[in-house]
Order: C-alpha cells, then structure tokens, then sequence
C-alpha cells in the first residue's frame, strides 16, 4: 500500500472528488481525517473509510473562515501529532453568465469556496509541515482555469488563482521537503459537476464527449488515483506542478 499510516485530511468529503478520495486513500492505508461543513455530512465518508480498517476522525467548520481552517489542521495535529498529507477537495456550480451580469455576489462566492478556502487550508498546513521537515498538499482545481472558459469569467479566475497558488507555494517549500501540486481536471465523473444527471442521460452525455478529445469521461477513481500518487513516496520529485487531467481538452 502506497499510503500506510499517513495522516491525510481530505477536505469537503461529501463534495467533488471527496467519496472517490476517500476510498482510494483508505484503500492505500491512510489515516483519514475528513472534514465537511457539518459532521452529518462527513459520516457516509466515515463509513467507508471504517469499512476498510482504517483510523478516522470527523471535522466539520467553515473552511472559508481563517481562523475555522486553523482549527481544522489543529484538532488532526491534536489528535494524531502531525499532519502528511493535505487534499484541498474545493469546488462550487460555476454560474456562468456574461462577465457584465456576474453579481458581487456570485463573485465573493466563487472566490470564497474557490481561492480563499484552499489558500487558508495551505497555510496552516504548511506551517505544521515546516515543523515536521516533510509533508505533500494536493489541490483539487480545473482545467477550466488553464483554457478560460467564456461566460464563466469569474469561476475561471478564482480557479487560477489557486494553480497560481499551487505554483508559487510549490516552488516556494519544495526545499523544506514539502511538495505542493495541482489536479486541474474536467470531465471527471463527480456528483458537484459531471453528476448522474449528465451520466445517465445519453443526450447530455453526448452533448459533453463532443468536446473531450479522449471521447469519455474519466472515472473519479482514475483522478483520485493520481492523488494518492502525488501523496505517495514516489512522488517527492513534483513540486509545483498543475498537472491537466482532462482528456486532451488542456
């Protein structure tokens, strides 16, 4: 097992690539610390990760508060004495629409779940991580945020904000032994964007592979596995990397 006994909290479980996370973490032997914004919402995560064997703890808070995101990496610290593996599991619809009618409100939203949340989460993880000499970060974003996407101007720049974030810290701690990298995928089977109501209509579905040069979706398990690989020892060599995962889209 790649992952055995690495104390990994995955934020937002029951969102985006959380339950595909989950299972492929625990199927490689972590210890999972899962967060949502409510304990309810984490325990069908808890269930699974029981079901293997594994050592779980729920958190719930408002990762988009500062101070709740120092709260979450403190009470994993707390609880298991350190901290191994960071996955920033942040999503939100998109709202799209023309950049003339994105409210402010659409815009402190986006950026809030998208940018901030995972910007928080990094640094009070990496603060543990500098102590520690050792520890990976792993950022669930999108490929959206590589091409730029029209009529989603604001979703595409919260996004880049957090590949920039991804690139910058990547470089920026790869000497403290600490390796931060970046999924930006699409077309990923996930229930916050390319859910059952896309899968199992064949029409949608068709109106989606037009644009997919590889003419499917990717399973989630398939991107939550490149997760556990840059979690793993045998990744220690990315640092900085926003790695596209999208099937020849980006």
């Amino acid at each position: 097992m790649k992952l055995t006994g690495k104390i990994t909290l995955i934020t937002n479980v029951s969102q985006y690539m959380g339950a595909a996370c989950t299972e492929e973490f625990a199927k490689e032997g972590a210890v999972l610390a899962l967060h949502d914004r409510t304990e309810s919402r984490a325990k069908p995560a808890l269930e699974v990760t029981l079901a293997y064997g594994r050592e779980a703890l729920l958190v719930a808070g408002d990762l988009t508060r500062s101070a709740e995101a120092n709260r979450v990496v403190r009470t994993v610290i707390d609880r298991f004495g350190r901290l191994d593996v960071l996955v920033n599991n942040s999503s939100h619809p998109p709202l799209g629409g023309p950049v003339e009618e994105t409210t402010d409100e659409a815009w402190r939203s986006l950026t809030a779940q998208l940018l901030d949340e995972p910007f928080y989460c990094l640094r009070a993880a990496i603060r543990a991580m500098k102590r520690q000499g050792r520890g990976k970060v792993i950022n669930f974003t999108s490929a959206v945020a590589i091409v730029g996407l029209p009529n989603y101007a604001a979703y595409s720049t919260a996004r880049a904000g957090a590949n920039g974030l991804t690139k910058a810290v990547g470089r920026e701690v790869a000497r403290f032994g600490i390796q931060v990298n970046a999924i930006a995928q699409n077309f990923v089977e996930n229930p916050t964007y390319f859910g059952q109501e896309i899968v199992s209509d064949p029409d949608k579905l068709a109106r989606v592979l037009k644009h997919v040069p590889a003419g499917r979706l990717a399973r989630s398990e398939e991107s939550a596995r490149l997760a556990v690989y840059l979690a793993s020892d045998e990744a220690d060599f990315f640092c900085g990397q926003v790695i596209s995962f999208a099937g020849g889209w980006a």
